[in-house]
């Protein structure tokens, strides 16, 4: 990074930047940026202010960028706030590329509307941290939405009431990438699945991954990624029953799945493991899976849900399983005891399973 001197100077010269890239400064310093930033960019085109974490968030002026920037195609801010922003947004709608990281709180129907007034917006993120405080509106949304035509990447993290009421109020007929991360308690989420409806380009989908950590689980589909759908919480079998809840009633988001990876951190070392049931009712969404990747740090979750099953409802969980590959997978040990339950249930049934080492399914991908 240039020196303090040089950097005021350089912004000091709107008149002859077009790229600001703001990152890893200390709170005074930047404090005296953002005071530097007080006049028009007539030629800016890429603003990124990615402040660190502070005791307290730096504020943005009404003043900041001369209160417009009226060339700005790409913006990116995190960690500060800017309570002005509706007001900035309306003199740079020709933003492609928009990406707000905890920058305070605007209603969803605030949100929506900044959306509107920017028709080449290509990417959205939107991560909203808001006090439990804030209420969202109960009724049903105007008959007047945002329509989005160029937005096709769509990033949410933050609560699934603050989802529900955002899509309730926006049209996006082009997208093409859906990432959602929702905070727990997610009961209820019937907005998303007509918002998912309505995006006829995301599927089918042939592969997916389950990334179970602690605190989260998520399922991407699509190679390269274009779903995502990830809940946040320390209790993992709410985790799984809020994944359940919703792939149930979009089936067709998974029926088309023949790969599934399970992968992730290990399971919190302390407190209950997850419920077997519940993860067995999230894997009988899979009716078309015929090869089923688990990684060493999932193995005796999985294994340990699968052996429960009995000669009747071996069937029940992937249906269609040909080949379960293991990660580091011997043919004897405490693995091959906890899956050979299944196998045998699996061939009784008249439906066998192959059991085979992770390492061997990545080779045979490479091929």
């Amino acid at each position: 990074m240039m020196g303090d001197e040089n950097l005021i100077a350089a912004l000091e010269r709107g008149d002859r930047t077009s790229q600001i890239y703001i990152s890893d400064i200390d709170c005074p310093e930047l404090q005296k940026l953002i005071a530097v930033m007080d006049k028009p960019y007539s030629i800016l085109r890429t603003f990124s202010l990615m402040a660190s974490i502070f005791d307290s968030e730096p504020v943005l002026p009404k003043t900041f960028l001369g209160g417009s920037a009226p060339s700005l195609r790409s913006l990116s801010l995190k960690d500060v706030q800017f309570p002005t922003f509706p007001e900035f947004i309306l003199s740079s709608n020709h933003i492609v590329s928009l990406s707000l990281c905890r920058v305070g709180y605007f209603s969803p129907e605030v949100m929506a509307g900044c959306l509107a007034v920017l028709p080449k917006l290509s990417s959205f993120l939107l991560e909203s941290k808001y006090p439990l405080s804030h209420t969202f509106q109960k009724t049903p949304p105007p008959l007047t939405r945002a329509a989005l035509p160029a937005l096709d990447h769509f990033s949410f993290d933050g609560s699934s009431q603050y989802f529900e009421a955002l899509v309730s109020h926006i049209d996006t007929p082009i997208l093409k990438r859906l990432f959602i991360t929702l905070s727990i308690p997610a009961l209820k989420i019937p907005r998303l699945h007509g918002f998912v409806d309505c995006i006829e380009s995301l599927g089918p989908f042939h592969r997916a991954v389950m990334d179970v950590s602690y605190e989260k689980i998520e399922i991407l589909l699509g190679l390269p990624t274009r779903f995502k759908l990830a809940f946040l919480s320390q209790v993992e079998d709410w985790s799984v029953s809020s994944m359940t809840q919703v792939f149930s009633q979009q089936l067709r988001l998974l029926s088309h799945v023949k790969t599934l990876r399970i992968q992730g951190a290990l399971w919190q070392v302390t407190g209950p493991a997850i419920d077997s049931s519940l993860l067995l009712e999230l894997f009988r969404l899979f009716i078309s899976v015929r090869s089923l990747c688990v990684s060493a740090n999932r193995m005796a979750t999985v294994t340990t849900a699968l052996k429960e099953l009995t000669v009747e409802g071996a069937m029940e969980v992937f249906p269609a399983l040909c080949t379960l590959y293991l990660e580091g997978f011997q043919s004897s040990g405490s693995v091959k005891e906890l899956i050979d339950p299944f196998v045998t249930s699996r061939q009784l049934s008249g439906h066998p399973v192959v059991i085979k080492s992770w390492e061997q399914h990545r080779s045979g991908n490479k091929s």
